[in-house]
C-alpha cells in the first residue's frame, strides 16, 4: 500500500513534510528555520512513505546507546501511514541489533501520545535532552 525509501535528509520530499510536521505541532518555521532541520548525532535512517507517486509520512531513526534506537520526526498526512512507517522502523531497528525502541511526544499531543501507547510503548524514564523536560513523554518498546 505504502512504498518505502530511505532517504538524504536533503530529499526535497523529506524537507517538505518535516514543514508539514512544524505546521502541525504550531511551530513557525519563520520564526524557528531550524524545525526543518535535523542535525542530532546517531541518525542511522531516514525514510519517506510514498503512496500514489505522493510522499505521505516520515520518520528518522538515531541511535541513542548500544541497546536502544529513538524514533524522531515521525508524521504522517493520512490515516495508515503512521502504523506503515512505524512498522519499518521497527524493523530496521531490529535488524540493526537494538533491543528497545524510544519514543517521545509533547504532553499536550495527544494524537501521538495515544498512537505510540496504542503500538505498545509504555512510559518510561526521560532520557538524553528530555531528562529535564516537562513538557516532554518519554515512551518505550522492547523489540524483542
Amino acid at each position: 500500500m505504502y512504498r518505502m525509501t530511505e532517504v538524504e535528509l536533503t530529499e526535497p520530499a523529506l524537507i517538505t513534510l518535516f514543514g508539514k510536521l512544524a505546521d502541525a505541532l504550531g511551530n513557525s518555521l519563520d520564526e524557528e528555520p531550524e524545525k526543518l532541520s535535523f542535525n542530532e548525532a546517531g541518525l542511522l535512517l531516514a525514510v519517506v512513505a510514498w503512496h500514489d507517486g505522493h510522499a505521505v509520512g516520515c520518520g528518522l531513526l538515531r541511535k541513542e546507546d548500544v541497546n536502544r534506537v529513538e524514533i524522531k520526526r515521525m508524521y504522517s498526512s493520512q490515516p495508515g501511514v503512521g502504523s506503515a512507517v512505524l512498522q519499518y522502523l521497527e524493523q530496521k531497528a531490529r535488524s540493526h541489533g537494538f533491543k528497545t525502541l524510544l519514543a517521545t511526544a509533547r504532553i499536550i499531543n495527544s494524537k501521538a501520545l495515544n498512537f505510540y501507547l496504542h503500538k505498545g510503548f509504555k512510559k518510561c524514564p526521560s532520557y538524553g535532552k528530555y531528562r529535564y523536560s516537562s513538557q516532554t513523554f518519554c515512551m518505550e518498546k522492547p523489540l524483542d
